[in-house]
């Protein structure tokens, strides 16, 4: 095959149609965001109608407020998922500047509730929640762009976690070690993803654990709740308050539930119950059916956006789609370990479920940015996608071949490969060499580098060489 060939090729999308034409929405995802937001509705109602009511003087004021968040949320999810992503990659570094200053302004600026400042606008902006958002968005622009680089010490581990120990510095101090640990943890599996050895997980798991252990004694409040924790196993009748009620809560609802908004726990009994502790209220109220099945939605949620992640046209979006799901994954698995005493009890909320404005329009903002990953990029002609020369013979029924979900032990630049990308890049450099292989834009042929600008893959029919 000539390079024109190719290039009319790499010019085609999955259908043989060009490759201007954006994909389908993944309808399943949708309904598991759609379905979880409903439930957290129902949920933020049933858990706030008795404290807004003694609070607020009516039983809808917290609810109303919640349904204006996530009204917004589903602007910002529909917004999202019609705007190509590929802009973000664009705007990465500004995206990043706002959530830093956001997070000073927070310190600065923030409201004090109960000795933390972790909001602006008496409540209404929590700035870590953006960060969270903000951080995956950047993080996914950086380590697609050093693929090859993530191994170094210098070029790869250590700027990263630069960027990565700012901004949980600045959520630290605020202090709120649970977000702090999301926003570590999400991290640190792109970083993973991404190309890095294990080695490099060790020791960045170490450094991170360090780090917690650390802050666990200089911070009180998270002193006293480790101490908490260690009464549970150690003496059960010592047990605290909230742990306690939190347990009883949870245990209430047998199989089926007391049905929704009449559990009796979360009258005064419960602390939190519209945040920490919904998970527990759910169980008193929907049983252990309702918690099956809300442990499933979020299942599918995983399993779609693993898969937009796994096809996702550059790695760019890949790297996006995985930090979105760690996330919502990573902190409801906190949630639960926490209402079961499996860890020290950490205040982080429920994805979707739990009340707070922040939390939900950024959760959906992100799921919206995973959607459009999902649909494709106009913008975005490298990596992955500038590399597609693959002939339709080398394809299955003539479509451009589904990205493998793999994971490499030795070598490899990055965890979530595309399957065609070894096909494409022998195809695309046969004719300059045996040994050559394709990096993103770069041609690597016997240890020197040829790059090959967008601008060639978009028609001018020629390879540029740098």
């Amino acid at each position: 095959m000539n390079k024109a060939a190719m290039l009319r090729t790499a010019r085609r999308g999955r259908s043989g149609t060009r490759a201007t034409a954006r994909g389908k929405v993944d309808w399943i995802f949708v309904g598991a965001v759609l379905l979880l937001t409903a439930l957290g509705l129902v949920m933020a109602y049933s858990t706030t109608f008795f404290w807004s009511q003694v609070q607020e003087g009516s039983p809808l004021t917290i609810f109303s407020k919640q349904l204006l968040y996530a009204v917004i949320g589903l602007v910002g999810f529909a917004l999202f998922g019609w705007l190509d992503y590929g802009i973000l990659r664009r705007f990465a570094v500004w995206i990043m500047a706002a959530c830093l200053a956001a997070l000073i302004a927070v310190i600065l600026f923030g409201d004090d509730v109960f000795g933390a400042r972790r909001t602006l606008l008496n409540g209404s902006l929590q700035p870590s929640e953006m960060a969270k958002l903000g951080l995956i968005i950047y993080a996914a622009a950086w380590l697609a762009s050093r693929r090859d680089q993530v191994r170094s010490l210098s070029n790869g581990l250590i700027p990263f976690g630069l960027i990565v120990g700012v901004v949980s510095f600045l959520v630290v101090i605020q202090p709120d070690l649970s977000t702090t640990a999301v926003i570590v943890i999400v991290a640190m599996v792109m970083f993973f993803m991404a190309g890095a050895s294990w080695q490099q997980l060790g020791l960045v798991t170490l450094i991170a654990v360090a780090a917690f252990l650390l802050l666990i004694a200089v911070v009180p409040h998270a002193t006293i709740r480790v101490n908490e924790f260690i009464k549970v196993w150690r003496s059960p009748s010592e047990m605290d308050y909230h742990i306690r009620q939190t347990l009883i809560t949870l245990g209430s609802g047998g199989l089926f539930g007391n049905g929704i908004g009449a559990g009796g726990q979360k009258f005064g009994y419960l602390p939190t119950p519209h945040t920490d502790s919904v998970i527990a209220v759910l169980g008193d109220e929907m049983g252990l059916l309702g918690l099956v099945m809300t442990l499933a939605l979020f299942v599918i949620f995983a399993w779609r956006g693993l898969r937009i992640a796994q096809d996702a046209d550059t790695a760019f979006g890949s790297f996006i789609a995985i930090g979105v799901v760690i996330w919502v994954i990573g902190q409801m698995l906190l949630n639960m370990m926490a209402i079961l005493a499996m860890i020290p009890f950490t205040g982080v909320p429920v994805p979707f479920l739990s009340v707070g404005g922040s939390s939900l329009v950024s959760l959906l903002a992100a799921c919206g940015v995973v959607i459009s990953v999902g649909r494709g990029s106009q913008m975005l002609w490298e990596g992955e996608k500038a590399q597609l020369p693959a002939a339709a013979d080398q394809a299955k029924g003539g479509r451009a071949a589904r990205a493998s979900f793999t994971i490499r032990r030795r070598h490899g630049r990055a965890r979530f490969a595309r399957a065609h990308r070894a096909q494409g890049a022998r195809s695309a450099v046969e004719a300059e060499s045996a040994d050559a292989i394709i990096v993103g834009r770069d041609i690597r042929t016997n240890g020197a580098i040829r790059r090959r600008s967008p601008g060639a893959i978009r028609g001018r029919g020629e390879w540029d060489g740098a």
